[in-house]
């Protein structure tokens, strides 16, 4: 399809007409795998929350699931997917080797959030890091 052809298509069915169609289709354009990989990732994670669903029945939490696909950050599906399975395995039976970790990452201890976002609020710049940003940014 056209470029003309896709605008038409975003005013028609997405009722968009704005910057935002145009700086869509021109990205579809320039990178269009980028679509193709987005909507593979996107069946695949559909895929894993259905088998999660599923294997837990009714201890499958949507908070833990998505912390669980978050954790990994960027990384290959066969990798998300080992995780996953992982998660399931000891979300079933939490006294297996292993399942401490897998089911509590993060250690009790541990810096949480609010208190990062706390430090972030009092934190002032000294000279060298104003000087820095002057010159360099």
């Amino acid at each position: 399809m056209t470029r003309e052809q896709a605008l038409q298509y975003f005013a028609d069915y997405a009722w968009d007409t704005s910057d935002g169609a145009e700086k869509e289709v021109t990205r579809y354009s320039s990178d269009p795998g980028q679509a193709t990989a987005y909507m593979i990732g996107q069946l695949h994670l559909i895929k894993l929350r259905n088998y999660v669903t599923k294997e837990l029945g009714d201890k499958f939490s949507l908070k833990d699931f998505h912390y669980y696909i978050l954790a990994q950050g960027s990384s290959p599906l066969a990798h998300l997917e080992a995780s996953i399975m992982e998660y399931v395995k000891c979300a079933k039976n939490p006294k297996q080797d292993g399942c401490n970790s897998v089911l509590n990452p993060v250690p009790k201890n541990q810096t949480t959030t609010a208190e990062l976002e706390k430090k972030e609020k009092e934190w002032e710049p000294n000279e060298k890091a104003a000087s820095f940003r002057e010159h360099y940014i």
